[in-house]
């Protein structure tokens, strides 16, 4: 087994992910304490991994997880409340939907590793991958319109029937990875955080024994076949933050969950 550290790429020092490649699998640690907040840094490190492998043979297949507690909590809420104030809002989504429509058109099979809190805009990587596997707690949440925020709902398309996704984001509750299981959003269920990483591994030793040529033509056939439309679906949910982020009742949702105190929203 060779074990090789990636820490630069293209002259770019990685921060917030650590990137092993461990024989053919690439394994990418979501590296941002203490939530897994996701912010530019991020999102620009997505993009480069997704560059890195796409531009290398020697990847052919990507585990995305993490060493915290917490997969991912989503958007950084206070770099969102700058936005704001700047009055440059959709920024933040502009690059992180390309952060995650890299992730789903990376060219090699990405197996998604979930275990603790996967919230907002962090679901949107199990969203994007061709499999996930989960610790069978791990909570799912689609909590924006708590702030008053449209969040991804077109990622969770994908895991979601339309009507447990929409129950779910207008009301930003939570399901545990068990619940996911049985709407066929997760793959596989697992007890322990060890259990996943030697499951989620061993899930990437055997399709690595398929040879990279026919899965990265799988991938590219099964994509396309899909048209899952995420572009699309980008576009529509910046359209409606701009609208949203028009209104007083906009920041209010952010203000008050940063100051932990109830919203007081006017409609307005």
């Amino acid at each position: 087994m060779s074990l090789a550290k990636i820490e630069e790429i293209k002259g770019y020092r990685l921060q917030q992910i650590s990137l092993e490649l461990v024989d053919n699998i690439a394994i990418a640690y979501l590296n941002n304490p203490p939530v897994n907040a996701i912010g530019a840094v991020m999102q620009k490190e997505i993009l480069l991994m997704c560059e890195y492998i796409n531009e290398t043979d020697e990847v052919w297949v990507l585990i995305l997880t993490s060493k915290m507690k917490t997969f991912a909590a989503g958007v950084d809420i206070k770099r969102f409340k700058k936005s704001i104030d700047d009055k440059d809002v959709t920024n933040v989504q502009e690059v992180y939907y390309e952060g995650t429509l890299a992730l789903y058109n990376v060219k090699v099979p990405v197996i998604c590793a979930v275990f603790g809190h996967c919230l907002g805009g962090g679901m949107c990587y199990p969203a994007g991958a061709d499999i996930t596997i989960a610790v069978e707690d791990t909570l799912f949440g689609a909590p924006e319109i708590n702030l008053s925020v449209v969040g991804g709902s077109g990622h969770l398309s994908r895991i979601l029937p339309p009507q447990i996704l929409r129950d779910m984001c207008f009301s930003g509750s939570f399901i545990t990875a068990k619940e996911l299981y049985k709407y066929g959003g997760v793959s596989q269920l697992v007890k322990t955080y060890e259990e996943l990483m030697s499951t989620a591994t061993a899930k990437a030793q055997h399709l690595c024994t398929k040879g990279p040529l026919v899965l990265r033509y799988l991938k590219a056939c099964l994509n396309e076949q899909e048209d899952f439309q995420m572009q699309r679906k980008n576009d529509c949910e910046l359209k409606y933050t701009r609208y949203m982020a028009r209104h007083n009742d906009f920041r209010e949702g952010v203000n008050a969950f940063l100051e932990k105190r109830p919203p007081n929203y006017i409609g307005e």
